[in-house]
């Protein structure tokens, strides 16, 4: 993951690849990551939900399939849906001549800036942090909900609306039931991730309109911006363990959640 990474971001003459690309190498990321995860996990260590490391790959791996979805081809055979649906949207809002101002370049270092920065964080840091899991889960159920919504208000199925339905929604709900629980998280931290992700796509979107659209910053800053936004949770409630215990109120006494 961390030689990706830095084949992703540093400049080796494969940015042009990448740009057009990368949501079909997510999708091969993906299994890759799921085999990973399982393979890792011992013998004695409880359920999927019970197993922070492997919930934050399931997540991440979610992600990637939803990125997919939205970016690739979408269930009504589209190819590369979001980048109309996007570029309209900022024409009816910004004026006409401002459509394809989102390019190829920007949907990739948006969705790959933040996203995958807390998804392969939080799998990094899971033996020891918890809540880079708990905002990568309040990610994809404030994405899927807000795919809902739109899939409601426009009575018809958006790109993505598939994987936030059947993926993002109830994995991530269940994922947050199972942690506070057993005492891995509090009511506290479990808000906090739903926060994180809400305002994650608040900057997402309003960064967006602000640096590519009305040229109020220069975007190579919006960027950074998504990045660092994506490092955020590991500085927050930095105390936890990665399983869950045999005993969840011993567990408790053991790893305060803040």
């Amino acid at each position: 993951m961390v030689v990706f990474a830095l084949m992703a971001w540093v400049p080796l003459g494969q940015q042009a690849f990448m740009e057009e690309h990368w949501m079909k190498i997510g999708a091969y990321i993906a299994p890759v990551l799921m085999f990973l995860a399982f393979h890792r996990r011992r013998v004695h260590e409880p359920r999927i939900l019970s197993d922070v490391t492997l919930m934050a790959s399931l997540l991440t791996a979610a992600y990637l399939l939803h990125q997919v979805e939205e970016h690739w081809v979408d269930l009504m055979g589209r190819p590369y849906p979001l980048y109309d649906f996007l570029n309209t949207l900022i024409a009816d809002v910004a004026g006409e001549d401002r459509y394809g101002v989102l390019t190829p370049s920007a949907i990739f270092y948006v969705n790959a800036g933040m996203v995958w920065t807390v998804g392969f964080v939080s799998i990094l840091v899971s033996p020891k942090y918890v809540f880079p899991a708990i905002a990568m889960a309040g990610l994809t159920i404030v994405n899927g909900v807000a795919h809902a919504l739109n899939g409601l208000a426009y009575q018809s199925y958006n790109s993505g609306l598939a994987t936030g339905l059947l993926i993002f929604i109830p994995v991530g709900i269940l994922f947050y039931r199972r942690l506070l629980r057993d005492g891995m998280a509090s009511r506290t931290m479990l808000g906090a991730g739903l926060l994180w992700g809400l305002l994650g796509h608040v900057f997402l979107f309003a960064g967006l309109f602000a640096a590519n659209v009305y040229g109020m910053f220069p975007v190579s800053l919006y960027y950074a911006g998504l990045i660092i936004w994506g490092l955020v949770p590991i500085a927050l409630f930095r105390r936890g363990a990665s399983t869950f215990q045999d005993h969840p109120t011993e567990a408790s006494s053991r790893h305060r959640p803040y």
